[in-house]
């Protein structure tokens, strides 16, 4: 049985903060502890921002029933040029997933109907991944509920603001590229 006296009974319990609130403490610790403030405001945001809208879509695809993971392959072969067909190497590259984990993805895809896999004319070995009429319906109405959500999210700020920031976070992920 532990004693009520001493330290740990001394700490009171934290009260949930807003995220606002969780924003200023995450950058006072990260400034206490000799981080630029400024750069932590930014970086901590955008992380925090990126982390909220993850899990905002990732509720989104449980309710169409389909994984991040697997939408990422659709997305991938929506945004291929000319909706061209990928190998299914391509696909794992690109969505950074292991390409054993890949042939579980697209067994599942093809299943549904959202992908078909074809043999490529020019190699009989290699097999090419093809975004189906409902696969790329179903990019379709991901993109249509999240423009809705990213439109309320932004919707405090005005279109030169949004131009302003969406400009600032392109040359700041430019910069990463050249790290």
């Amino acid at each position: 049985m532990s004693d009520a006296t001493g330290p740990a009974a001394e700490q009171p319990v934290a009260a949930p903060m807003t995220d606002a609130a969780e924003l200023r403490q995450a950058v006072a610790t990260f400034v206490e502890a000799g981080a630029d403030e400024s750069v932590q405001r930014v970086t901590t945001a955008v992380h925090r921002l990126s982390r909220r809208l993850n899990q905002w879509y990732d509720r989104q695809l449980v309710d169409l029933d389909i994984s991040t993971n697997e939408y990422l392959v659709i997305s991938e072969l929506a945004r291929s040029p000319g909706h061209a067909p990928l190998t299914p190497s391509q696909l794992a590259a690109a969505t950074n997933i292991a390409p054993s984990s890949m042939t579980h993805r697209l067994d599942r895809l093809v299943e549904r109907g959202l992908i078909t896999r074809e043999q490529d004319p020019d190699n009989r070995t290699r097999v090419l991944i093809r975004l189906s009429d409902a696969g790329y319906a179903l990019f379709v109405e991901v993109i249509r509920q999240s423009d809705m959500l990213e439109s309320d999210v932004l919707g405090d700020l005005s279109d030169d603001e949004i131009e302003t920031m969406a400009s600032l976070l392109e040359k700041v992920i430019s910069r990463l590229e050249d790290i």
